[in-house]
């Protein structure tokens, strides 16, 4: 029986226990250490490699820092490790294709300076500088880039938003150093971008195509005024269609905006809420955190 069994069972010392499980994590710690010190060399080496195969982010990343990664693609280096983890085959692939002589810049580099266009999007020429290159060169590799991982990355649906329409944007046109004097001159800067130029919103769907987009905007307009501006217009880009109102829809703000399908958006719109159906990221409360499912729904957004 139940009760025999307990009566019977042998007996456990704990402390024998405690001591075997410790003295096992101390021999294993040992190994490991002596492990790491025979093959230290070896990863040396890989990554002396890593290095190697790719000297201007090497450049970038000393001289800059972590944060001038940032600054120059717009996502920190653990993201674009991410990014480049989804593009990575498709990437190598495209370089190993044909005959005769092998790009000299690496896939992981040519992803990196391709970042750097489309955030800064300056000429051709200037880009080409920058890097090291001939403009034409330049401008040959950007475009194979993004001929390669536009078909990789497209097409993407917001899987865990699917009552969002589109995701809103502002992208900020660089333009040559303003005349005038100053007070006319910081019209047209973003301190946000850290750039002269104008400011233009975009909507773009799921399937990553621009549907909608704004008049140009000086470039100290605030991205939220620039959203407030076209509020009418966007109401009626996310008004339901009577059968799609008939669709359940459980996600945020739902019961605000009953007739409308949602917009993401990032923290430069906090306060959207009022006007639209906007969602953001969650910001973490005072002395507090964030829940499990906000975390994690706020670094899908």
């Amino acid at each position: 029986s139940l009760q025999n069994s307990i009566h019977h069972s042998p007996a456990i010392n704990a402390n024998a226990v405690l001591n075997r499980l410790q003295d096992q994590s101390i021999r294993d710690r040992s190994y490991l250490d002596v492990e790491y010190g025979s093959n230290d060399e070896v990863l040396d080496e890989v990554n002396l490699e890593e290095v190697a195969a790719n000297p201007i982010m090497e450049r970038f990343t000393t001289d800059l820092g972590t944060d001038g990664i940032r600054a120059l693609t717009n996502f920190t280096v653990s993201e674009f490790e991410s990014l480049w983890s989804f593009v990575d085959d498709a990437m190598n692939n495209a370089r190993m294709e044909g005959r005769g002589h092998r790009c000299a810049t690496s896939p992981k580099e040519a992803l990196f300076m391709a970042l750097t266009v489309l955030k800064h999007y300056c000429t051709w020429e200037k880009h080409a500088v920058d890097f090291g290159f001939k403009a034409p060169t330049f401008q040959k590799l950007i475009m194979c880039v993004l001929a390669v991982i536009e078909p990789v990355l497209s097409g993407r649906r917001f899987d865990n938003f699917p009552y969002a329409l589109y995701a809103v944007d502002v992208k900020c046109q660089p333009s040559l150093w303003p005349t005038g004097r100053f007070s006319e001159q910081k019209h047209y800067y973003s301190g946000k971008h850290n750039l002269y130029g104008y400011k233009i919103e975009a909507a773009v769907s799921p399937d990553g195509r621009c549907v909608a987009m704004s008049a140009s905007h000086p470039g100290s307009v605030h991205d939220l005024t620039i959203m407030h501006s076209r509020v009418k217009d966007h109401e009626a880009n996310l008004a339901k269609s009577p059968s799609d109102a008939a669709l359940p829809d459980h996600g945020e703000l739902s019961n605000q905006f009953r007739g409308s399908w949602a917009c993401l958006v990032d923290m430069g719109y906090i306060g959207i809420q009022h006007s639209l159906r906007g969602i953001h990221p969650k910001r973490r409360p005072v002395n507090g955190s964030l829940g499990a499912e906000d975390l994690f729904l706020s670094h899908t957004k």
